[in-house]
């Protein structure tokens, strides 16, 4: 006998489906359907447990069964795991791990029999069994689940509310709703694309998915992708974890052609922009509260104020405490409108910034800028910064392992 390694103990009354655990021993055969559709296999009950023929079903499967007469061992090979059936003591290898079965398979008329349960865990499938009609469904994990996956994802990268995470997301407790309403932003997408790059389902109610994002338009090209465990919670997909791989952002190859119509078409409008921009900086740079609080977006600040946590964290106390205990120089050179709207305008230009305080030495950095501003109160307002440079990939593309018992 092979030598055990680790062994589980699968017991199925963990998670058990009643109408399987009461089975009675059946003289008709079962009916089975997979993925809504009928098969030619037929189920029996033993001892309250429901069995399936395991080649039969194995082939059903697209996968292929094999017997050893010598070593008494069933084994199958499914995606890159081997698993072998020992029908004398029922254990089940696999990836070099071994489970101890409560209820091994047995045989029958020379076909080996497993629990249905067993059989659908193995071969990733959810199964349930009625009764009344002596009729069993094993669904595929995932089977029928696409579109909402895509939907919770697409919504999660473009309109995040802290709904979309699971109850045991580890960053829900502290996270809130931002209860100002998002900006409807004037830039049009050229390309907004959403990828499952990769899906694996853990259980019938958890997978892990590798996703790409694709987001071009005037000012910006944009791709970055997202490692996610999501799991179902009260039949909805919620996001379990979440984690950053890649970050790659450029500049369009017409932006100078998008510059230039700008400055050719609303020089006077495009003037403006920029002054009422350097106007900001200079306010910020010169620690004046009152001019900063004016060329800054009311929206920015309503935004900040409604989602602060505590006084200390609104937008009023961050800058004075930011005016107080650093001095931080902003420089901005060879800027250009590069998108111009009728309420939101956008600059690409190189920022220098250097930040002095008293237990902090000297930070200087320069880099692509884009800057948006938000036109309110008869000018334009700082609304946010975009550093074009900050590109990146993550090394170690896997979140943690976490094992969801089936059985």
């Amino acid at each position: 006998m092979l030598k055990k390694m680790l062994v589980f103990v699968l017991v199925l009354g963990l998670i058990s489906i009643p109408s399987l655990a009461y089975a009675q021993n059946n003289k008709e055969s079962i009916q089975l359907y997979v993925n809504e559709k009928p098969t030619d296999i037929k189920l029996m009950t033993k001892s309250g447990t429901v069995y399936v023929p395991f080649r039969e079903f194995i082939q059903l499967m697209g996968y292929q069964a094999d017997y050893s007469v010598v070593d008494r061992e069933i084994s199958v090979k499914i995606g890159k795991s081997k698993f072998i059936f020992l029908p004398d003591d029922g254990y089940i290898s696999g990836s070099g791990d071994y489970y101890e079965l409560q209820r091994p398979g047995i045989q029958i008329d020379g076909k080996f029999y497993l629990p249905i349960r067993y059989a659908a865990w193995l071969t990733k499938h959810a199964v349930k069994y009625d009764k009344k009609s002596d009729t069993a469904w094993m669904v595929q994990y995932g089977y029928g689940q696409e579109k909402e996956i895509l939907d919770l994802i697409t919504t999660y990268d473009r309109a995040f509310t802290v709904e979309l995470l699971a109850s045991d997301h580890m960053k829900r407790s502290y996270l809130t709703d931002s209860k100002i309403a998002p900006q409807v932003s004037e830039i049009p997408d050229r390309i907004y694309n959403v990828d499952i790059t990769s899906i694996t389902y853990e259980s019938a109610n958890q997978a892990l998915l590798y996703v790409t994002y694709i987001h071009n338009n005037q000012v910006m090209d944009d791709q970055h992708e997202i490692v996610f465990r999501i799991k179902k919670e009260n039949n909805m997909w919620k996001i379990l974890q979440s984690e950053p791989l890649s970050s790659y952002t450029n500049l369009p190859k017409d932006m100078d052609t998008s510059a230039d119509k700008i400055k050719e078409n609303f020089k006077e409008k495009q003037q403006s922009v920029l002054s009422d921009l350097r106007t900001y900086y200079e306010a910020l740079n010169q620690e004046d509260y009152n001019l900063t609080y004016k060329y800054t977006s009311p929206y920015k600040i309503e935004q900040r104020n409604a989602d602060a946590l505590a006084d200390w964290m609104t937008w009023e106390k961050s800058i004075m405490a930011s005016f107080e205990y650093e001095d931080k120089v902003h420089r901005i050179s060879n800027e250009r409108v590069v998108f111009l709207g009728e309420k939101q305008a956008v600059v690409h230009a190189t920022m220098q910034w250097s930040s002095v305080s008293e237990k902090i030495e000297q930070h200087s950095s320069e880099y692509n800028a884009l800057i948006y501003l938000d036109y309110a109160n008869g000018h334009w307002n700082y609304s946010d910064e975009f550093n074009i440079d900050a590109n990146y990939e993550e090394t170690n593309r896997e979140l943690p392992e976490i094992f969801f018992p089936e059985l």
